[in-house]
């Protein structure tokens, strides 16, 4: 591809040319690369465009480390968060086809995290169109950021509380506030008899999948299911997870979501840090949350803070985050 030029590398300056590094882990610089991503695509086409020279390198690889110690704009792709001089971070959104270009990390370590989010100030009539355009979407063709299975043509029977587990726990950087057995504990024993469903992650090995089976088994309400995370929000009267994708999918169905981590969507959350706070959120969470503007969050968060590449204005907001970090 044209715009994957390496040569012309110089520290940025006067008299030297501007170059933009993608320092991409793993398969993404394979498939970046391979053009499979509009959002790098435009965003080197727009870089090009613009007298960048540009290149993709393996994060963390000798290259990577040489180039990371000059002047270039360096964008990160997968790898830690983390502040540096004319350095963004890059990565797919809670919802796919939005993404995050971002000065700090991604997800919860974004600065989307830090932002402050006003009712007020989102324009409602914009808000309600996108809203319904995105949400309409995602649910009647079961999109979710993880593949799903076909949603059932009946739904399953209503319950109490979801909820949507994950693998943040072993990991070295600790985001979560409660435990996955904390949640499907207090949900189980908070629901006075009621149904509650939990959603192991897609990725969780087998030993791990047999600890949720037992702990269903030691409450008789505890549902282990691997349905649509949609047809399971729906039914849910609370979503509860620590900070999953799947908990900010629920936003689009208008569902009080309990995220027991850092998230970058707390806004639209209650996050309980206690067992205590748990079992209230969970015993009085729908009410609280009955009024929020979850039309304009939805907005706000992905078409404001994110970008969105399909969009005519992807290029020319992309390039401002870049020219404003690495004052161009």
């Amino acid at each position: 591809m044209e715009a994957f030029r390496t040569a012309g590398y110089a520290r940025l300056g006067s008299d030297g040319p501007h170059a933009l590094v993608i320092h991409a882990e793993g398969d993404w610089a394979r498939s970046i690369e391979s053009g499979t991503h509009p959002f790098f695509t435009k965003l080197i086409r727009q870089a090009t465009t613009r007298g960048l020279t540009t290149r993709v390198v393996s994060a963390g690889g000798a290259t990577s480390q040489l180039l990371l110690g000059q002047d270039h704009v360096h964008v990160m792709v997968g790898g830690q968060p983390g502040y540096g001089p004319n350095r963004l971070h890059a990565a797919p959104g809670h919802v796919w086809g939005f993404w995050y270009l971002d000065e700090v990390g991604c997800g919860a370590h974004s600065s989307v995290r830090f932002a402050r989010f006003s009712a007020d100030e989102v324009d409602g009539e914009k808000a309600e169109y996108f809203f319904n355009g995105v949400t309409g979407y995602m649910l009647r063709e079961n999109v979710s950021k993880r593949p799903q299975p076909p949603r059932g043509a009946a739904l399953p029977e209503p319950a109490a509380a979801v909820v949507f587990c994950q693998l943040i726990e072993t990991q070295g950087d600790r985001l979560h506030y409660l435990t996955t057995e904390q949640m499907v504990r207090l949900a189980a024993t908070t629901a006075g008899g009621r149904r509650v469903y939990v959603k192991p992650h897609p990725d969780t090995p087998r030993m791990l999948r047999r600890g949720l089976e037992d702990l269903a088994a030691a409450h008789r309400n505890v549902v282990v299911t691997d349905g649509s995370v949609h047809d399971l929000a729906a039914v849910s009267n609370v979503v509860v997870t620590q900070n999953s994708s799947a908990g900010f999918e629920a936003l689009m169905q208008k569902k009080c979501v309990v995220t027991c981590g850092k998230s970058d969507f707390w806004h639209a959350t209650l996050t309980p840090k206690t067992e205590d706070e748990l079992r209230e959120a969970l015993l009085h969470g729908r009410e609280t949350m009955a009024e929020f503007p979850f039309e304009k969050y939805l907005y706000w968060h992905l078409d404001r803070m994110c970008l969105e590449p399909e969009k005519p204005e992807f290029a020319g907001r992309a390039w401002a985050r870049i020219r404003d970090k690495a004052m161009l």
